[in-house]
């Protein structure tokens, strides 16, 4: 079986190397993988042969805590859980440091102060004396850090140092040699005694050995704590209570009582506490933490909500589907902490290093001090006291911390920010492949375009007016429950048009419907329809054949045996197609269209978007040996909406699934968009890129600092005057661990580039041109916004996007603007406002 275990206490990878070393050497245990950063280690073993008690017990034989991680995602589970385990590492580091600081700061006084003309107390001109204070200041201070000790010496014995090791020998050594030297002064003369306290005590580098290391350690523990705020945050949506209707009456009951059936009361500011569906009022709900997308969503009874998403308007009440494990939130929870504790290729590598690197630091250290020994013994000036001090500067200096942190800490800010674009990684190799994707291969159906059918031309015959063809069309589709039907019925209440009434309604299926209007007899349907009945189409049959060559289906309406009008309905773009096609290559990405249609119409709709390459009348089964074709020429992903494309989503070197705000493609790629907006994938190839830049970045500086700084420590310099006090080596290792994760960090403010974005960096400069906004009436479909849009950029010195869920233009230009309003009205649509 499979046991996801917390543990605490890791301070670097050489501490989850050796635990993972330890736990997968266990009789029983098939694997083990330590996450330093998530904490955990999910472990692989026959229940037969090893208990999970007995794994626990060998974690804290290492010195380290280890629990059962239930790996519930809700508020009150999660609050529980926190009550029962160890108190906060950051706080505890914290008190730590400030309590060694007490002691720490008069410790510096007495030893260092005669060095500035500072006073001291008469007692000092004793070396027992002088001795003694700094005996009394030192040792509290190795007694408040004995987690060191504990932690080090323990993994030390079971053969797998750690950070803590190194720390612990270090101070250790200078501890116990100044207790010898002190033991010493209080044998032997003045003179010899005063030479040997000013010269070779170092209770103060031990002291701040740990002090500084346990600042670095607060530090750092405060950074890292900042890389999981992105997944705090959709905690806090989840709600500790909820109210639910219960026998008639509404009542107060806490979020783990709830039960699916249940009627919840959702508030003007609440979040929806389950997903499901509204079974009473309407409002407008806030999806930003879920899917990135920033404007409020207008919703109604029948439509299906998730949780974590905010109620902005009137009160609504849902019907709880889902609750608990099984929401979206918990699922997306879920998800961003399984990606941040898992680990990348490049890191497993770096674990190899890392599970190595104490044990070669400890060998040169050792090699160190003999060497100096001797070289001393040589110049007949055996400075023992110089040869300890150089060895422990290579113990404090060198920092295993720095290159265990470098990949995790970046992996897990990186699923963070990409959680709060909408964007989820499966796992930190996702992560780091995404990068190097070459080919992109987007289903056209719910990727490309909004997968279900809207009307998009309305072109009326024999003076008929459009209000009048949509109110009679809309008035016979009333009675019919196609889908094409719907779409009609649906754009004739969007533009507010009442219904005719019929009678007498009959249906045809592969053909249309007929029913008795108040000018005759009216039929809807196709050409095969209109023929039957003797109906000639031939005087706008051009007209419907180049709207069929775009991919449309042509609806035809008559009144009587003449055509009133045909009515073009489509699988309309949407409203962010363009831009990420048009992101896409702009970072050098070659983009694909897979659809089923007929080529002809694939090409049509494939312009439309800006692909140049297209794969028609494909069946689900072709697109698996299209991606097969496509990897040989490099990294390929394959953008489906995860329900009948799964087998090409796997094959691909990373699958991609629309998810439109629900689970069903939760469990089907390598990345999910969870909002259904395309752009998001120029955004998530965006923010791989910055991640792999960032760890190799943590890498170099790890490497370096460690090649460079253990010469130095080891005194590779001592002959130009150069050395390393081990307080400076200590406050070095600290700093590094600290510019890692600092340089992690600048990954949760990551900001993707658009196209305006890329357009305005393909601009000539100096090209500087007034910003306008166009607010238009009268679009209702993604073939609207590109009608507005291609009219505006027509016009030579405009550029143009058009936002349809905003109703408006966005023009950078310098043309009057009666230009502008009478570009858009020959499209179609009216200029109802102009802002600057």
């Amino acid at each position: 079986m499979k046991q996801r275990f917390k543990v605490t206490g890791m301070t670097c990878a050489a501490c989850s190397a050796g635990i993972q070393k330890t736990v997968g050497k266990m009789k029983g245990v098939h694997s083990a993988q330590v996450s330093l950063m998530g904490e955990s280690m999910e472990v692989d073993f026959d229940e037969a042969a090893v208990t999970a008690e007995q794994i626990i017990g060998a974690v804290e034989g290492l010195g380290y805590g280890a629990s059962i991680d239930d790996g519930l995602a809700m508020p009150e589970c999660r609050a529980s859980a926190e009550k029962s385990s160890a108190p906060d590492m950051t706080k505890s580091l914290k008190l730590r440091f400030l309590t060694s600081l007490c002691f720490l700061v008069p410790l510096l006084y007495f030893t260092m102060g005669h060095m500035f003309g500072a006073p001291l107390p008469w007692f000092w001109e004793e070396p027992v004396n002088f001795a003694l204070v700094q005996l009394v200041f030192t040792t509290p201070v190795l007694f408040i850090n004995f987690a060191f000790f504990k932690s080090g010496i323990k993994a030390a014995i079971k053969r797998v140092p750690n950070m803590d090791t190194l720390v612990s020998l270090g101070s250790a050594a200078s501890y116990l040699y100044s207790l010898v030297v002190m033991f010493i002064i209080g044998v032997s003369d003045g003179e010899r005694a005063m030479d040997l306290a000013m010269n070779n005590l170092f209770f103060e580098s031990a002291a701040m050995i740990l002090t500084l290391v346990t600042l670095g350690k607060w530090l750092e523990s405060r950074s890292k704590k900042k890389t999981g705020e992105e997944v705090e945050k959709l905690l806090k949506l989840a709600p500790e209570t909820v109210t639910v209707e219960r026998d008639g009456e509404q009542v107060l009951i806490p979020m783990r009582e709830m039960r699916v059936g249940d009627i919840v009361v959702v508030k003007q500011g609440d979040s929806i506490p389950a997903d499901g569906q509204i079974v009473f009022g309407s409002s407008f709900i806030d999806k930003s933490a879920i899917t990135g997308e920033s404007l409020p969503v207008e919703i109604g009874v029948g439509d299906f909500v998730t949780s974590a998403t905010v109620n902005r308007g009137n009160i609504i009440k849902v019907r709880a589907e889902k609750v608990g494990e099984d929401t979206v939130l918990s699922k997306i929870v879920k998800l961003v902490k399984n990606a941040g504790a898992s680990k990348a290729p490049i890191e497993k590598t770096v674990d190899k290093i890392a599970a190595v690197f104490v044990p070669i630091v400890l060998a040169i250290a050792l090699v160190t001090l003999i060497v100096w020994i001797i070289v001393g013994a040589v110049g007949g000036d055996v400075q023992i006291s110089r040869a300890l001090n150089i060895a422990i500067s290579v113990l404090v200096i060198s920092c295993p911390c720095a290159l265990g942190l470098a990949t995790p800490v970046a992996v897990m800010a990186a699923t963070g920010r990409g959680a709060s674009m909408g964007i989820l990684f499966k796992d930190a190799e996702t992560l780091q492949k995404a990068c190097g994707i070459k080919n992109v291969l987007l289903d056209k159906t719910a990727t490309l375009t909004e997968g279900k059918p809207r009307v998009t031309d309305v072109v009326p015959f024999g003076g008929y007016a459009r209000e009048e063809i949509l109110s009679l069309a809309g008035g016979l589709e009333l009675n019919s429950n196609h889908p094409l039907a719907e779409c009609i019925v649906e754009q004739a209440r969007a533009e507010k048009i009442e219904f005719m009434q019929v009678s007498d309604f009959s249906y045809k299926s592969g053909a249309g419907a007929s029913a008795v209007c108040p000018s005759g007899i009216c039929r809807i349907g196709n050409a095969k329809l209109m023929t039957e009945n003797g109906i000639d189409i031939s005087p706008c049959a051009s007209v419907a054949e180049k709207l069929s060559s775009e991919g449309k289906t042509v609806l035809y309406l008559s009144v009587g045996d003449t055509v009133a009008a045909f009515i073009a309905v489509a699988d309309t773009l949407k409203e962010g197609s363009r831009d990420a096609v048009a992101e896409l290559i702009a970072a050098g990405i070659h983009p694909s269209m897979l659809t089923g249609d007929a080529a002809g119409a694939a090409k049509a709709i494939a312009a439309e978007v800006g692909i140049s390459d297209v794969y028609s009348e494909v069946l689900p089964e072709d697109k698996l040996n299209i991606v097969i074709q496509n990897k040989k020429t490099g990294m390929t992903a394959m953008v489906g909406d995860g329900i009948n494309d799964s087998p090409a989503l796997k094959e691909a070197d990373v699958g991609v699934a629309m998810g439109n705000g629900t689970d069903i493609a939760i469990d089907s790629a390598d990345v999910v968009l969870v909002g259904g907006d395309l752009r998001a994938l120029g955004s998530a190839v965006g923010l791989s890129k910055a991640t792999v830049r960032n760890i190799h970045e943590n890498l170099f500086w790890a490497f370096i600092y460690n090649v460079i700084g253990i010469p130095i420590a080891a005194g590779a310099l001592y002959a130009v005057g150069i050395t390393l006090n081990p307080m400076i080596g200590a406050a070095a290792m600290s700093l590094s661990s600290i510019f890692v994760v600092g340089n992690a960090l600048r990954l949760m403010r990551f900001r993707p580039k658009h196209k305006a974005q890329i357009s305005a960096e393909n601009k000539i400069k100096g090209d500087e041109r007034m910003k306008k906004i166009l607010m238009i009436d009268g679009m209702s479909c993604g073939h609207c916004s590109a009608r507005v849009e291609n009219a505006l950029n027509s016009i030579e010195g405009v550029h143009a996007t058009v936002e349809l869920k905003k109703k408006r233009a966005v023009v950078e230009t310098e043309v009057a603007d009666d230009v502008l309003i009478k570009a858009v009205e020959n499209a179609g649509y009216k200029v109802v406002k102009i802002k600057e």
